[in-house]
């Protein structure tokens, strides 16, 4: 008997592993992620479907420090540092307390949703590209998101593989009753500072 056992244990074994899926997995690590670990600075365009595109700087040094800077159409300046939420009405001359905020709770929330959603990544896509000069690893897959509204997305991101810092990710999403496309451009924001109100 023992030697049946053995054999069917390998067998349990091979099968699990034939059942993983590298791309999936792969996707997975990159949707798991809060940040990159280090100051970055991101193009966020946002399209919905029927209405003229939006854009805004997003300037990040950690998870309780970061900036947004509305662009197209211009608007207040947000800013978050220290559990406080700011706006600027002045291009940052002036700050103005809006809430208090709890980073590190929202942090360990955003973390728990994500291993949520998570469990729906299906229909993964990796693959290659070049991109301004050199190639990039292109990782995709469909998701659902249940927070809020249940959405459905197909997320692609574009990864350096000497690094594997994100450059550039694109979030198409899909809801009864709207559609909307968000795409980001990054770039490693090495020595960035942002404001600090007192």
């Amino acid at each position: 008997m023992k030697p049946i056992f053995t054999a069917m244990l390998f067998l349990g074994v091979c099968g699990q592993a034939a059942l993983a899926d590298p791309c999936q997995d792969r996707f997975t690590d990159l949707y798991l992620q809060l940040d990159q670990g280090m100051p970055t600075k991101t193009i966020a365009t946002t399209a919905f479907k029927g209405s003229t595109p939006s854009t805004n700087e997003f300037h990040y040094v950690s998870q309780d420090h970061y900036m947004t800077v509305p662009t197209e159409p211009a608007g207040p300046w947000a800013l978050g540092y220290q559990n406080v939420l700011y706006q600027s009405g002045d291009e940052g001359k002036t700050w103005q307390k809006v809430r208090e905020m709890e980073t590190a709770q929202n942090a360990d929330k955003a973390r728990a949703d994500k291993l949520v959603n998570a469990e729906t990544i299906r229909n993964p896509a990796c693959g290659e590209e070049t991109m301004n000069g050199e190639t990039v690893e292109v990782v995709a897959a469909d998701i659902t998101v249940s927070q809020g509204m249940v959405t459905e997305n197909r997320y692609t991101y574009w990864v350096r593989p000497g690094d594997g810092f994100i450059v550039k990710a694109v979030y198409d999403t899909k809801a009864p009753g709207f559609e909307m496309v968000t795409t980001q451009v990054i770039e490693k924001a090495p020595g960035l500072t942002l404001p600090a109100p007192q």
